[in-house]
């Protein structure tokens, strides 16, 4: 009886173990596409957001009187992944989290959730409202938002080089009000993530862009929900080092991205003169 018990056994736990794999080799894989995938619009999201002198996310045709959009909704996505999304989340959850149960984990991860998409929501229509109030131009606010890119790009990239960053927080007692501090803010939403969003609310002229925009917003965020509920297995089947080496890649174009947009603002509010012209 107990030689068939442990058989029993045996093969369950070998049926999990398959199961397992199965499992975080779909994740693998949906990760693998997400990268890719990421990687293949940003380059085009960043060239037309940054082209010419337009910092408006629309742009009127002049026969038609129809809108078009600088950026599209796949171009916005690419933004908010960039600004907003999972990518950043996954290993300082994972460290906030360590030695606690799922159980915590999946509560920390929804609450965290929750808290970003409201306050994402909130920042974005009280923001329009207080932009337009204020008089504080398109080109004001991207100007502010490339110095910020900038500032916390760089010290995301300088600390790969600094020893002590690596031991901080590691006295903190894991609790749920992590979800709001350090998790929601600033971790997930950034400061530069609420003004790309401020602007692209503020350049919408209908309701069904500001709705393709919310739409974009919330999915992030369910992107960031999964990113968490399943931070363990996503950081242990990919590994330490590859996120490394592709945090440093985005930290990197972040710091660009961050002057290319420096620049912009500059030359629309006419501080700098443009070499085409």
């Amino acid at each position: 009886m107990k030689i068939e018990n442990s058989i029993l056994c045996a093969v369950l736990n070998s049926q999990r173990q398959q199961l397992n794999t199965k499992h975080v080799t779909f994740w693998f894989f949906l990760v693998v596409v997400f990268i890719l995938t990421f990687f293949s619009l940003a380059p085009q999201a960043v060239a037309q957001a940054t082209s010419g002198n337009q910092t408006q996310a629309i742009t009127i045709a002049p026969d038609s009187g129809q809108t078009k959009h600088l950026l599209n909704l796949a171009e916005i996505f690419t933004f908010f992944v960039l600004m907003l999304g999972p990518i950043k989340v996954l290993v300082p959850f994972v460290k906030m989290t360590g030695g606690t149960d799922t159980g915590f984990r999946r509560k920390l991860a929804l609450r965290s959730t929750l808290i970003s998409a409201i306050g994402a929501l909130t920042a974005a229509f009280t923001g329009k409202t207080i932009l337009k109030s204020w008089h504080i131009s398109i080109s004001a606010l991207m100007l502010t938002m490339g110095i910020l890119l900038f500032l916390v790009a760089l010290q995301m990239v300088m600390q790969m080089y600094s020893h002590t960053s690596q031991n901080e927080g590691t006295s903190c007692t894991p609790s749920l009000a992590m979800a709001v501090s350090p998790l929601s803010f600033p971790i997930i939403v950034t400061p530069h993530g609420i003004a790309i969003l401020i602007i692209l609310m503020v350049t919408a002229q209908d309701t069904t862009r500001q709705i393709g925009i919310i739409g974009v917003l919330l999915a992030v965020m369910v992107m960031n929900l999964l990113t968490m509920l399943f931070a363990q297995n996503i950081l242990k089947f990919i590994g330490t080092i590859t996120l490394q080496i592709l945090g440093s890649i985005l930290g990197v174009l972040q710091v660009a991205l961050g002057v290319e947009i420096v620049l912009r603002a500059l030359i629309t509010l006419g501080v700098i003169v443009s070499q085409g012209k």
